[in-house]
């Protein structure tokens, strides 16, 4: 399903940027342009009579892919609109602590944030799992909660979710996580029984019923919390995500593939008053930039990924593979939760089976993509 998404994005990419370049209909009389030194200069465009400062927080570290394209975004964003729309992008932590990115765009101590939802467990409930979060096991993929978001009627029922916080303008998507950093082997279900592990979301709760001890500690702690014996292993992100924490010097292993969380997207939540002081064609530029942003990441995540898991290998940093059987339970496990929520919570039942009919749907042109490659 990836090389097929990947293939359509890059063709949306390339469609979008010739837009009004095409060549004349067939049949029809080209013009020659006329030479540049005959072409008339255009006058600057005259700056923004207002301009609009918003402060925009990720749940990212400095570094970070998903940081840098946020940046970029709001570069051009502010290209576009001719400086009327100027964002500051800050990293995790810079304002308020990342699990309280909601209700700081609530309040306005933030304009914009994009965070984990599942960081929001404790204020709107275990509907979470169901946004896009991270930490779903066998879940869906990126590409799949990106789908439903834009394709599926994603965007509504998340907006909904969240309406009490701000609005829900898009999504920044994030990508398969590590299956952990550590320093020995995780591969089976006995592995992690008495292991001081953190993470967070659905994971924890099945690794809580594996036996493992499973605490919630921030990312900028993790490195010190290895060295101290305070942890024995644990999960956060991407590749590269984590590569920037220097984790690689503290953890002999890395483990594959993120069953733990295959994928995961971040809506990007405004604040009202914020979003309602623009105007409605500010509005739609900044949504079309957020949805060229959704293109950006992804495809800049695909590379970084790959070369992050390059570092580890070049790093000496050993890889174990989670056992078939386990990851089979694991599906098993996490169905059975899910199940047992939806039973719990009518709102979660109704998500839940919209949700399931569009993957369904969409799963289904799996089929288009050949088993086979002549790629090694």
């Amino acid at each position: 399903m990836n090389k097929l998404w990947i293939s359509i994005l890059v063709l949306a990419a390339l469609v979008w940027t010739s837009a009004g370049c095409a060549p004349a209909e067939q049949g029809q009389e080209q013009v020659p342009s006329a030479p540049a030194e005959q072409e008339q200069e255009q006058a600057p465009s005259a700056p923004a009579e207002k301009v609009y400062t918003f402060t925009w927080q990720d749940n990212s570290g400095p570094g970070v892919t998903m940081l840098l394209t946020l940046e970029d975004m709001a570069a051009r964003i502010k290209a576009d609109s001719g400086g009327a729309i100027d964002i500051k992008v800050v990293p995790e932590g810079t304002i308020v602590p990342r699990a309280e990115s909601s209700p700081a765009v609530k309040d306005g101590v933030l304009d914009i944030a994009t965070n984990d939802t599942s960081m929001d467990l404790g204020r709107l409930g275990p509907i979470v799992y169901l946004t896009g979060p991270a930490g779903v096991p066998a879940g869906p993929s990126t590409l799949d909660i990106v789908g439903w978001v834009y394709k599926g009627g994603g965007m509504d029922l998340v907006a909904d979710i969240y309406k009490d916080y701000g609005y829900v303008v898009g999504v920044q998507p994030g990508a398969p996580e590590l299956f952990a950093h550590s320093n020995k082997p995780l591969s089976t279900k006995a592995d992690f029984k008495g292991l001081k592990f953190r993470t967070a979301g659905m994971w924890s709760e099945l690794l809580t019923s594996y036996g493992a001890a499973v605490v919630m500690i921030n990312a900028g702690e993790l490195y010190s919390s290895v060295e101290r014996g305070v942890l024995d292993a644990f999960e956060l992100g991407p590749p590269s995500f984590n590569w920037p924490y220097g984790f690689h010097e503290v953890c002999d292993y890395i483990g594959l593939p993120g069953i733990h969380s295959p994928g995961y997207a971040k809506p990007v939540l405004f604040n009202k008053a914020a979003w309602d002081s623009l105007p409605p064609t500010l509005q739609e530029l900044f949504k079309s930039e957020v949805l060229g942003m959704c293109m950006d990441t992804y495809m800049a995540l695909k590379v970084t990924d790959a070369e992050a898991l390059a570092n580890y290998a070049a790093y000496g940093t050993k890889t174990f593979y989670v056992d078939d059987a386990f990851q089979a339970e694991i599906a098993a496990d996490s169905r059975a939760l899910i199940a047992k929520l939806a039973q719990e919570d009518p709102a979660f039942a109704a998500l839940w089976e919209q949700e399931q009919a569009f993957y369904k749907v969409w799963r289904g042109a799996d089929t288009l993509v050949p088993k086979y490659t002549i790629f090694d």
